[in-house]
């Protein structure tokens, strides 16, 4: 892995965090009105004492929730998933890193159906091969290691796993796969479906 400043000008970059920001953003101002609703209600209709406990509680519940939904936007907002000819960036919280094309072996996306319902919605990950094994002491990588045996040729039991965002999956699409697919080159080893469950919301990269 090498730590570098940003991908280049020409890369395919997505930026996650700032379209989830702006989800949050109108999550939290949502919490916030919620929040205020009881107290000046409680003003407006002059409510008893035991009313104006139930409003301190309500505006403490929903006001916390409007600050944890800011602060979980505001934290990630340059959170993002790029691809050069260096390699693969990855950019979350404090955590950046590349993962050069030079040191894997083969990449590719696995897919799955999210939940049994049949609805057509998909779960779908970057699973990303190193040639030199996988590097457990890197705290921007660590947590990508996935282990297990997916029964393909070229594709390593232990390896990384970029999951994509459901609502960056809706919003990019066919061109962010089209972008990984481009840039791998001949190291793509193609597009595989999997059983459902076999990823899991809390795989992806968010």
């Amino acid at each position: 892995m090498i730590h570098g400043p940003s991908p280049a000008p020409d890369a395919a970059l997505f930026n996650f965090g700032k379209r989830r920001m702006l989800q949050t953003v109108r999550g939290a101002i949502g919490a916030f009105v919620l929040a205020l609703a009881m107290p000046i209600a409680g003003v407006v209709h002059e409510y008893g004492l035991g009313t104006w406990v139930f409003a301190v509680i309500w505006f403490l519940v929903f006001g916390g929730a409007g600050v944890g939904l800011a602060w979980v936007g505001w934290a990630d907002r340059h959170a993002y998933l790029a691809f050069d000819a260096t390699g693969v960036w990855l950019h979350k919280q404090t955590a950046r890193a590349v993962i050069p094309w030079a040191s894997l072996e083969s990449a590719g996306l696995f897919w799955c159906p999210q939940g049994p319902d049949n609805s057509g919605k998909r779960l779908v990950s970057l699973e990303l091969c190193p040639a030199g094994g996988v590097d457990e002491h890197d705290p921007a990588l660590s947590p990508l290691i996935v282990h297990d045996e997916p029964n393909l040729p070229g594709v390593a039991d232990r390896r990384y796993r970029v999951g994509i965002p459901v609502f960056a999956l809706r919003l990019y699409g066919p061109k962010l796969v089209e972008a990984a697919r481009s840039r791998a080159g001949r190291l793509w080893f193609g597009e595989h479906e999997r059983p459902s469950g076999y990823l899991r919301l809390q795989d992806l990269f968010s």
